[in-house]
């Protein structure tokens, strides 16, 4: 499950620079992870651009255990646009909204041109969730949204020096793709799922988006959504919103 949560309000202004100072990370495993409270700065959550979360969100479902896809295999077109060969639905569904958000786009562009053709890597499991950054800005529509975010720690078991390219390219782009000194925890945003109870900000009824990101036919604009992966027995933090002709399963 990896929850994107409202964030109280003085924390989210904190972050968008009304306030002073900013909001950081905790974790609640006690291991010697960059997710530990000690190591909360690590996190770079004062760091993160609205593009960010789309960044996390693509190496995120690269690693999809049924569709996995190692991102060294994309490239960049004639247009300027990122593709690749025989991509997943949920690839083909980020890379849509990512080639429509210049900022998101020049960076991964600049990511690819460093390690594409490199060779493929294997993420071999991700660990649990472990609380992250209270609150980033993200990237939506209408405008930058507020969310908090999850932490996991990643398991490697294929070519080490590919990864670690990829991943250093990547976080050069994304401060939530790296933590400080540890290639193997990243953040991701959120599917739009949430194992804690209903609230204000939770709801206990939605829709789950297909591979695209695509909210199914005859949803309206606000509709609670979770992605095709999510795991949460309710919602949060993503509704069906019309973008580029679609109705998409995006962030607030």
């Amino acid at each position: 499950m990896r929850s994107v949560r409202a964030v109280p309000s003085a924390c989210a202004l904190a972050v968008l620079g009304v306030m002073a100072g900013g909001c950081g990370a905790a974790g609640d495993s006690g291991r010697e992870t960059a997710t530990s409270i000690e190591q909360a700065e690590a996190l770079n959550c004062d760091k993160a651009e609205p593009k960010d979360v789309l960044i996390a969100q693509l190496m995120r479902d690269s690693w999809d255990p049924e569709h996995p896809y190692p991102l060294t295999r994309l490239t960049v077109d004639s247009s300027g646009n990122i593709t690749g060969p025989d991509l997943p639905d949920l690839l083909i569904g980020d890379l849509e909204v990512i080639n429509s958000v210049p900022e998101a786009r020049d960076s991964v562009v600049r990511a690819v041109e460093k390690v594409s053709g490199l060779g493929d890597y294997t993420i071999g499991g991700i660990g649990p969730d472990t609380d992250a950054c209270q609150a980033v800005p993200a990237w939506t529509p209408n405008g930058p949204t507020v969310v908090a975010t999850t932490a996991n720690e990643l398991f490697n078991i294929g070519d080490e020096k590919v990864w670690k390219a990829t991943q250093k390219a990547f976080a050069q782009e994304c401060p939530l793709i790296k933590t400080n000194g540890n290639h193997y925890i990243i953040d991701p945003p959120g599917d739009g799922s949430t194992n804690l109870p209903p609230s204000a900000t939770v709801s206990a009824w939605g829709i789950r988006a297909n591979a695209f990101g695509t909210c199914p036919t005859g949803s309206w604009p606000g509709l609670w959504c979770k992605l095709s992966y999510a795991t949460g027995i309710n919602w949060t933090g993503r509704s069906c919103q019309s973008y580029y002709g679609y109705m998409r399963c995006l962030l607030h």
